[in-house]
C-alpha cells in the first residue's frame, strides 16, 4: 500500500477517534471547570483538610521504613544456584564457615604467642559454654566462635555465630563485647567487621543524617524559590506544601506497603524525600509563574488563580501521571528489591501531585498578589524579563543550524556516555562507609594483611562417593586454587591433620570436602566478583588436572551470591528500562497525538540518562577509585531520570504543540520555548539541587545517587530541552506530528521570528501559546518599547550625526 494511502487512513482513524471521544472530552472539560471552581471557592476548606489529614496521619500512622535485611542471600530468587549450594553445605558439614560478623585482633608488631593462644581459648570458651547448656536460651546470645587460621602473624580473625532472630544491632553489640576481652593488651587493636556491622553502620549514618538532609533541602528550596520570584512569601508556601506532602507520604507509605505487600527498604527514604520535595516545588514554580503572569495583566486575585490553574493544572496532571507511571514500571522487574522501589516512588509522586493540584491553588487563591511580596496588596507591575536564549532558538529553528546543533549535542552526550561501557556493579556494604569508620578501618587492616576477603570467604565444595579417599588429589586441587588470580590463601585438606569425620573440612559421611577460599579484595566488590567468576570457570579443569575422579565441584559464599545479584541487576535493568521507555512513550503518543516526535524525544532522554551514568562511572570508578557503582544506583537513577525527562517533555513540547495549532513550527518553537524556559530552568535547577542534597548522607551509595541525579537533570535542563529538543523537531518538520497534520512548516522571515521570540520571552508564562489576544497584546507592547528606544536614541544623537562623513 502506498505511503500516502497509509497516512490518509491513519488520519481518518484519528478523526474517527476524536469524534468517538467527544462525550468523554466534554465530560472532562466539565470536571476540570468544577475542579477549578472547587479549589478556589473552597480554598479555606482545602487548606484545613490538608492540615487535619497531616495531623491525623502523624498521630496514628507509623513512620515508613525498616525494610532492610541482614543477609544479601535473602535478596536472591528461590532458584539461586549459590543459595542452593549454601544450603547443601549446611547439610553436609557440622561446622559452618560462612559468618556475617568477624572479630579482628591485630598487633602491628605481630601477635604474641600468648595473644594467639588467648584468641583460640576465648573462642573455645564461648562455643563450649553453648554446647554445655550454660548459655541462656533464646535470641541475643553467642552460640559459637570459630578462629580462622591465617598465614598473617600480625592478625587473627574469629567468626561469630549468634542465636536465631537476633537483631542486627544486638549482633554488632555482642561482637563488640566479645572483642573487648582483648582490650587489656595495650599493643593489640580490635575491630568488629563484616556484613552485619557494615549494614548497621550504614543504617546509623542514614538515621543520623536523614533529618539534616530534610532540613537542609527545605532551606535550599526556600532560598531558590525566594530568589526566583524575589519574594519572601512564596518560599513559605512551598515549604508548607512540601512539608505537609512529605509528612503524609512518609506516614502513608508504611500502611500502603503492608496493604499492598511490598517492602520499603530504608535506603528509599532519602529518595522519597528528594522526589516528593522536588516535584512539589517544581509544580509550585509552574503555578506561581502562571499566577504572576495573570496578576501582571491586572486580573483580580481569584480570577487570576482560576486562569493560572486552567493553564497549568492539565500540564501538571499529565506530567505527574508520566512520572508516576514511569516509576511504577519498576514492577516489571522480577527482583523483589527492585519491585519495592516501584510502588513506593509512584505513590510518592501521586501524593505530591495531589498536594500540588489542591493545596497549592487554594493557597494561591488566598494570598494572590501577596505571594510575590512582603504583604503588599498591590500586584507587582514588574515588566517581564527580556533576557533569554532567543539567539540560540533562532539557530535551531533553521535546518542548517538544527543539523549542527543536533550533531554537537549528540556528540557531547555520546562522549559523556562512553565510560558507561566500563561500569562495574558493587555490592559491598563496607566500601561505601567513611574511611574513619571502625568497620572500614577493620577492613583496611585486613586489606593491608592481604586477606581482605576473610570476612566473607568463598566455599568450594567437592562431592563424590568416598571423595575423602582422594586426599592427595584434593591437596593438589587446593594448591591449584591458591595459585589463581585474586586468591590470597585457601584452607582445606592440606591444613587438616584431624580425623576425616571432624566435620570442618570433610563431611562426617566422607562424601564431601570443602575449601575455604580467601580472596585478596573486598569479597562483595566488583573486583572480587570478577576474580571468582574466573575461578569458577576454571574449577572443572583444575579438578581434572588434579586427578579428581567421579566428583562434582560447586561454589557458594557471599561473593558468589553477590555475583548472581550483579547479573540479576543487569538483566532487570534492561527489562525495567524497556518497560519505562514503553510506558513513557505511550503517554507521550497519547498526549501529543503523534508517533515520530515521541520516539525521537524518548531517544534523546535515554541518551541523556546514559550520559549521566557515564559521568558517574568516570567520577567514581576512574577518578575516585571506587570498585564500582552500588548495584541499585544505575537502576533507580535511570528510571527516575527517564520519568522526570518525560515530565519535562510534557512541559516543553506540549507548549510547542499548542503553539503549532496557530503557527508554523519555527514560530511555534520561538513562541513556546522562551515562554516556558524560565519556569523549566528553575524547576530543573531546583530538582537537581534537591537530589544533590542527598550527598549530605556520608555514604558513597547516596553520593553516587546524588551526583547521577543532579548531572542527569542538569543535562536535561540545559542541553536536551533548550538545544536538542527544538533542533530535532526542526529536522523532523511535518513528520514530527505524523500521522496527524498538526505541525506545518513554512518559511518565516527572520524579523518575524525575532518578534515572536520577543513575545514569548516577555509573556512570562505558557498561556501565550494558546491565547492569541495575549500574544498580540505582548507584540504591541514590544513594538511600542522598540519605538520608544529608537526615539530616545535619535533624540540623544548630536546635531548633524545623521549625515555620515560630513
Amino acid at each position: 500500500m502506498p505511503a500516502t494511502a497509509v497516512t490518509r487512513r491513519l488520519a481518518g482513524l484519528a478523526r474517527a477517534a476524536r469524534w468517538a471521544t467527544r462525550p468523554a472530552r466534554y465530560a472532562t472539560r466539565r470536571a476540570a471547570r468544577g475542579y477549578r471552581d472547587a479549589v478556589v471557592k473552597a480554598r479555606w476548606f482545602v487548606v484545613a483538610g490538608w492540615l487535619l489529614l497531616t495531623v491525623v496521619v502523624s498521630m496514628f500512622l507509623p513512620t515508613a521504613g525498616g525494610g532492610g535485611g541482614a543477609d544479601i542471600g535473602n535478596l536472591l530468587p528461590e532458584d539461586s544456584p549459590a543459595a542452593a549450594v549454601q544450603d547443601r553445605s549446611l547439610e553436609l558439614f557440622d561446622v559452618p564457615v560462612l559468618s556475617q560478623v568477624s572479630v579482628v585482633v591485630h598487633d602491628p608488631d605481630g601477635l604474641s604467642i600468648l595473644t594467639q593462644a588467648d584468641v583460640a581459648l576465648w573462642a573455645a570458651t564461648h562455643t563450649q559454654a553453648y554446647l554445655d547448656g550454660n548459655v541462656p536460651p533464646g535470641r541475643g546470645q553467642i552460640v559459637a566462635a570459630v578462629p580462622l587460621p591465617t598465614s598473617t602473624p600480625e592478625t587473627a580473625v574469629t567468626y561469630l555465630y549468634v542465636s536465631g532472630y537476633t537483631s542486627l544491632e544486638r549482633t554488632r553489640d555482642l561482637a563488640r563485647e566479645y572483642a573487648s576481652h582483648f582490650h587489656n593488651q595495650s599493643s593489640v587493636q580490635t575491630y568488629v567487621t563484616g556484613v552485619v556491622p557494615a549494614q548497621v553502620a550504614q543504617a546509623d549514618y542514614l538515621e543520623a543524617r536523614l533529618h539534616l538532609f530534610e532540613v537542609a533541602t527545605l532551606v535550599l528550596i526556600a532560598t531558590v524559590v525566594g530568589l526566583t520570584f524575589r519574594s519572601v512569601v512564596a518560599p513559605f508556601v512551598v515549604l508548607l506544601a512540601a512539608g505537609l506532602g512529605y509528612l503524609v507520604a512518609i506516614r502513608s507509605l508504611g500502611v500502603l506497603a503492608a496493604a499492598l505487600g511490598f517492602a520499603l527498604p530504608d535506603q528509599l527514604q532519602p529518595l522519597i524525600a528528594a522526589l516528593l520535595i522536588g516535584v512539589v516545588t517544581d509544580y509550585c514554580v509552574l503555578f506561581f509563574a502562571g499566577l504572576r503572569q495573570q496578576l501582571d495583566r491586572g486580573l483580580p486575585r481569584l480570577e487570576a488563580t482560576r486562569r493560572a490553574v486552567r493553564t497549568n493544572a492539565p500540564i501538571i496532571a499529565v506530567a505527574g501521571i508520566t512520572v508516576a507511571a514511569g516509576t511504577a514500571a519498576l514492577l516489571a522487574a522480577d527482583f523483589q528489591l527492585f519491585q519495592a522501589f516501584g510502588p513506593a516512588l509512584s505513590l510518592t509522586v501521586v501524593i505530591g501531585v495531589l498536594v500540588s493540584l489542591t493545596l497549592v491553588p487554594a493557597l494561591m487563591a488566598i494570598l494572590g498578589e501577596r505571594l510575590f511580596g512582603l504583604g503588599t496588596l498591590h500586584p507587582s507591575r514588574r515588566p517581564p524579563s527580556r533576557r533569554g536564549n532567543r539567539w540560540l532558538l533562532r539557530i535551531v529553528v533553521d535546518r542548517r543550524g538544527a543539523t549542527v546543533a543536533t550533531l554537537l549535542a549528540t556528540g557531547v552526550l555520546v562522549l559523556a556516555a562512553a565510560p558507561l561501557l566500563q561500569m562495574r556493579l558493587d555490592l559491598s556494604f563496607t566500601s561505601g562507609l567513611p574511611s574513619d569508620d571502625p568497620v572500614s578501618r577493620g577492613a583496611a587492616v585486613l586489606e593491608d594483611s592481604g586477606i581482605r576477603g576473610v570476612i566473607a570467604p568463598t566455599e568450594v565444595i567437592v562431592e563424590g562417593d568416598a571423595v575423602i579417599a582422594q586426599r592427595p588429589a584434593l591437596e593438589r586441587l587446593q594448591a591449584a586454587i591458591e595459585a589463581q588470580p585474586g586468591v590470597a590463601e585457601v584452607l582445606g585438606p592440606a591444613q587438616n591433620p584431624l580425623p576425616e569425620g571432624y566435620g570442618v573440612v570433610f563431611s562426617p559421611e566422607g562424601d564431601a570436602a570443602r575449601f575455604v577460599v580467601i580472596l585478596d579484595s573486598d569479597p562483595l566488590a566488583a573486583p572480587a566478583i570478577s576474580d571468582l567468576r574466573g575461578l569458577t570457570a576454571q574449577l572443572d579443569t583444575l579438578a581434572a588436572e588434579a586427578g579428581l575422579q567421579d566428583a562434582e565441584v560447586a561454589v557458594t559464599g557471599q561473593t558468589a551470591i553477590a555475583g548472581e545479584l550483579a547479573a540479576i541487576t543487569r538483566e532487570n535493568l534492561r527489562i525495567t528500562l524497556t518497560a519505562v521507555l514503553l510506558v513513557e512513550l505511550l503517554i507521550l503518543i497519547v498526549y501529543l497525538r503523534a508517533l515520530c516526535a515521541p520516539l525521537v524525544l524518548m531517544a534523546c532522554s535515554a541518551l541523556g540518562v546514559a550520559a549521566a551514568l557515564g559521568l558517574s562511572v568516570l567520577l567514581f570508578q576512574v577518578v575516585l577509585g571506587d570498585p564500582g557503582l552500588a548495584f541499585y544506583v544505575p537502576f533507580a537513577t535511570a528510571v527516575l531520570l527517564l520519568a522526570l525527562g518525560s515530565d519535562y517533555n510534557v512541559f516543553a513540547v506540549g507548549s510547542i504543540w499548542e503553539a503549532a495549532a496557530r503557527h508554523p513550527l519555527s514560530k511555534a518553537i520561538m513562541l513556546a520555548m522562551p515562554s516556558t524556559s524560565r519556569a523549566i530552568s528553575a524547576a530543573g535547577l531546583i530538582l537537581a539541587a534537591t537530589f544533590g542534597m542527598v550527598a549530605i548522607i556520608p555514604l558513597q551509595t547516596f553520593r553516587q545517587v546524588a551526583f547521577t541525579m543532579a548531572a542527569g537533570l542538569l543535562i536535561d535542563t540545559f542541553l536536551i530541552r533548550p538545544v536538542l529538543t527544538p533542533a530535532v523537531l526542526t529536522l523532523l518538520g511535518r513528520a514530527a506530528s505524523w500521522p496527524s497534520r498538526r505541525v506545518r512548516t513554512e518559511s518565516v522571515p527572520v524579523d518575524e521570528l525575532r518578534r515572536t521570540g520577543a513575545a514569548g520571552a516577555r509573556s512570562g508564562g505558557p498561556e501565550v501559546v494558546r491565547d492569541e489576544s495575549l500574544e498580540n497584546e505582548i507584540r504591541e507592547d514590544a513594538a511600542r518599547d522598540e519605538e520608544a528606544r529608537e526615539s530616545s536614541s535619535r533624540e540623544g544623537q548630536p546635531a548633524g550625526s545623521e549625515v555620515g562623513g560630513r
